[in-house]
């Protein structure tokens, strides 16, 4: 039986197939530590669950409830509400959460936040006008779980994103929350990370109406290339992370302003980081890109 504890955290290092996959996994995670510290965004790597063979089956598994409460944290819940007031199905309210999260950015009031500043709870990154994809994949993942929809946080570790999968229609489903980029089979139905990889031609083929949710900050062309060449490469590095709002108390909220980090060894860390990511794209330099 697959010990899960193997394929989390930094355990994840021990089960990589080269030296180049295992730098670029090491480099990601003092990448985000030295640009957030010890707060929320880097405390969740540690719980993170690579995808492989031996944990395809649990990963993919059907979750239990959400553990959210309702009552719990009311501002949320009033966006949540306010935003999906006019839909009725599952399908409806996340595509309406997607669209909110894709336009967040656009409602920043720069005389309230002249300066750029990292981290923050939920409500918080509301309020900025939240754009970074690593905050943004926990945003959707808490705005779902208060509709009592179970979803995680996902990385693409090589190159770097984060999005999220939401379980709704009886599967795991991939949303991009930044960009509200997702994909579709022939029947319209939402398709997982696992859907893709496997067929990653669907990423062009894909209906007019999914190419217009694209955010106005990308194109349909430009970035369902990064999915098809990048993120969702067969030789990606994918982990996945439960988050749920009421596990608020395991985590640190503080917020990191914009110049801080550069005093850390950000820089350091992003050449690092840069460096591993050649390694491992020329490990894979045939297939890589098409």
């Amino acid at each position: 039986m697959t010990n899960i504890n193997d394929y989390k955290g930094l355990n994840i290092l021990n089960v990589l197939e080269s030296d180049a996959r295992k730098g670029v996994y090491q480099a990601n995670w003092d990448h985000i530590f030295r640009n957030y510290g010890d707060n929320v965004e880097w405390q969740k790597l540690r719980n993170q669950i690579y995808l492989c063979d031996a944990t395809r089956n649990y990963i993919y598994s059907k979750p239990g409830k959400v553990k959210y409460e309702k009552g719990t944290r009311p501002v949320i819940e009033a966006v949540v509400e306010y935003v999906t007031r006019n839909a009725e199905t599952e399908r409806e309210k996340v595509l309406a959460l997607l669209a909110f999260g894709r336009d967040l950015y656009l409602g920043k009031k720069e005389e309230q936040f002249p300066f750029n500043f990292y981290g923050g709870t939920e409500e918080r990154l509301i309020e900025k006008g939240e754009n970074l994809c690593e905050c943004m994949g926990r945003l959707m993942v808490s705005l779902c779980e208060v509709l009592g929809i179970p979803g995680r946080i996902v990385m693409h570790v090589v190159c770097g994103h984060i999005n999220c999968e939401v379980f709704i229609e009886d599967k795991w489903c991939f949303f991009d929350p930044r960009f509200a980029v997702f994909f579709v089979d022939e029947n319209e139905k939402f398709l997982s990370v696992e859907e893709i990889m496997q067929n990653k031609d669907v990423i062009f083929n894909q209906p007019d109406w999914v190419k217009k949710y694209v955010s106005q900050q990308v194109t349909f062309d430009k970035i369902s290339k990064d999915y098809y060449n990048l993120y969702m490469h067969p030789n990606q590095i994918h982990t996945f992370c439960d988050y749920s709002l009421m596990d608020y108390n395991l985590y640190t909220y503080n917020i990191v302003m914009e110049n801080i980090p550069e005093k850390t060894g950000i820089r350091e860390a992003q050449a690092r980081y840069g460096y591993y990511n050649k390694l491992v794209m020329e490990e894979n330099r045939q297939e890589w890109n098409k």
